[in-house]
This record gives C-alpha cells, structure tokens and sequence, in this order.
C-alpha cells in the first residue's frame, strides 16, 4: 500500500510540474538586433496587449508614446552601441511583437535598409 501511495504522490507532483508558464506580471529584456554593433538610434513599434511601460537598459536613452497601432520607442546609445531595454508586461505569457522601423549610425545617418534589424526578446522575469 505504500509503494501505491508513494507512486501516486510521485505522479501527482510530475503532473504539477508541466502546466507551462503561470500568467503573471514582469519584465522582458529587449534588444536591436542588426548586422552592425554600433547603431546610435533606432526607432520600433511594440505590438501588444499585454505592454504597460517601457524602460532602457543604461547606457541606451529612451522615449516611447501608446497610440492605437501600438507603442512607438525611441533608442538612443548616446556613444554608438547596443540599443537595449526593457518591457514591463501585466501578463508574461502574452506574446509581444516588434517593428523596426528606422535605424541610425552614431554618426546620425540612417541606416539605407533595416530589413536585416528586428528585436530579441529575452526570458521574461516574473514580478517586479
């Protein structure tokens, strides 16, 4: 009887273990990705629900405004660099999407093509 138990309880806790990811509220870090290293601005659009702010991740500027097709963000690396940030979400599980729409150099010039820029997200963190 208590191999059945304890095989039972072993069972249970393995099923507990594979729901998936709990929604919850937190942050995604988020970068601009593209074929050089040295990007001085860009400019996306966010798409999601779930969005509530955005934050830059030192030493990249940041400025974002909400409006109906999403979130438009400003990047600014104030040097030339990795244009960093990241989302707070009220739900985790809830998919965001990016749009790259203009990249500049450091040197202020925009990038001719931003077909080969999107943005990574990282592993969201649960809380705040």
């Amino acid at each position: 009887m208590r191999r059945i138990i304890g095989v039972l309880a072993v069972l249970v806790a393995a099923g507990c273990g594979s729901e998936g990811p709990v929604a919850a509220p937190g942050t995604i870090r988020a970068a601009v990705i593209g074929p050089t290293t040295t990007d001085g601005a860009a400019v996306i659009v966010l798409v999601g629900e779930a969005i509530e702010s955005v934050e830059p991740l030192p030493p990249t500027e940041l400025f974002f405004s909400v409006g109906d097709e999403g979130t438009q963000v400003v990047l600014i690396h104030p040097t030339g660099g990795p244009l960093e940030f990241s989302v707070a979400v009220s739900d985790t599980t809830r998919p965001i999407s990016a749009i790259v729409q203009e990249v500049a150099g450091p040197d202020d010039a925009l990038r001719a093509d931003v077909s080969a820029y999107s943005v990574e997200f990282g592993s969201a963190e649960v809380g705040r």
